[in-house]
């Protein structure tokens, strides 16, 4: 693929396991999945699909199932005779094919449509003829790249339960390529985070979002907020960017201390009006001005700026707005803490 190469990636799917992989456009997620069907051949490592090195067989008898966002059907045949393609190579018999393909339609709620050309389908139909058109060969392994990507956003919700019930009821093993964090993290098992051809983090979505390994996972994983912080003797916390204080203590171990780090804090970590603080529940309180209201649909982004200079972003549901002691204006002057539990530090230099 030019000059763009994989870095030592080492990977694996585990039997009926949904492993989404995320990560910037360029960075090699689809060069990954090709590599893994037999479209592209590694100069070196080795490929393994149930024990068997497939290394360097032919994509077809690899025996994986691959649906693209652009779902790459026929535009000449019928949805019956794009699901029945695959089948036919495989030289099944008319009636073992009708039955089959008759069953897949229906267990993905297409019986209706097996008459009709692509041409003549919407989007979400046409990506579960793909679907179907995978699924009916009964593969190892789904690779899923980008699936929804092209979908409206009703449509798109849909299918998200559809690959989710499809996961659940077949059990096959899946590998979901998605830059969707909404997408990610309602379908995976596990999530592999992917930079630059090489796989720099992976765990369960929620211990991932938690602990990100750097400032680059945080950002990808959606963060906004970072705060320039040093890490002292003790495991005290300076903030830099937050005036004098008193350094609260934060869990370090002695190999950790003197060292510049951003303190990454999740929208949900930062509360308007916190109560009392015992310690326990905020890493720090002070005040902050309200410098900027984005109404959206469901919530509001709120901007914030301390007097020191640094600013943060929150956002409140409409029901967490009607439950705030008073309504935010722009210029407003509001206590703001950063809740313990949301917050992770990241290295200041990957």
């Amino acid at each position: 693929m030019g000059n763009f190469t994989l870095s030592d990636v080492s990977l694996t799917v585990g039997q009926g396991e949904y492993l989404v992989l995320v990560g910037p456009t360029g960075t090699g997620k689809t060069v990954l999945l090709e590599t893994i069907a037999g479209l592209h051949h590694p100069c070196s490592g080795q490929i393994f699909l149930k024990g068997i090195n497939i290394t360097h067989m032919p994509a077809e008898k690899r025996h994986l199932g691959v649906v693209y966002q652009d779902y790459a059907l026929f535009p000449h045949l019928t949805v019956f005779d794009n699901i029945a393609f695959g089948l036919k190579l495989k030289k099944k018999g008319p009636r073992e094919i009708s039955g089959t393909v008759s069953k897949m339609a229906q267990f993905l709620d297409i019986q209706t449509i097996l008459k009709r050309r692509p041409r003549l389908l919407s989007g979400g139909e046409r990506q579960r003829v793909a679907l179907a058109r995978a699924l009916v060969l009964d593969p190892h392994m789904l690779l899923l790249d980008e699936p929804l990507s092209a979908l409206d956003r009703m449509t798109r919700d849909r299918l998200r339960g559809e690959l989710k019930r499809i996961h659940s009821e077949l059990g096959v093993s899946i590998l979901h390529i998605t830059h969707d964090l909404g997408e990610a993290f309602f379908l995976a098992d596990r999530l592999l985070v992917m930079k630059n051809g090489a796989i720099i983090q992976e765990g369960n979505p929620e211990e991932t979002l938690k602990r990100p390994k750097d400032r680059f996972v945080a950002e990808l994983l959606g963060i906004e907020n970072f705060i320039p912080a040093r890490l002292g003797g003790g495991g005290q916390l300076f903030l830099e960017g937050l005036g004098p204080g008193d350094p609260p203590v934060f869990p370090a171990s002695p190999a950790e201390t003197e060292k510049e780090i951003f303190l990454a804090v999740p929208n949900w970590a930062i509360q308007l009006f916190p109560g009392k603080n015992n310690g326990d529940i905020y890493l720090a309180m002070f005040p902050m001005t309200i410098t900027g209201l984005d109404r959206a649909q469901g919530h509001m982004k709120i901007h914030l700026k301390h007097a020191e200079g640094e600013q943060l972003r929150t956002t409140l549901s409409w029901r967490e707005m009607n439950e705030l002691p008073t309504n935010l204006e722009l210029g407003q002057e509001i206590p703001v803490g950063l809740n313990r539990k949301g917050i992770h530090w990241v290295p200041a230099e990957s």
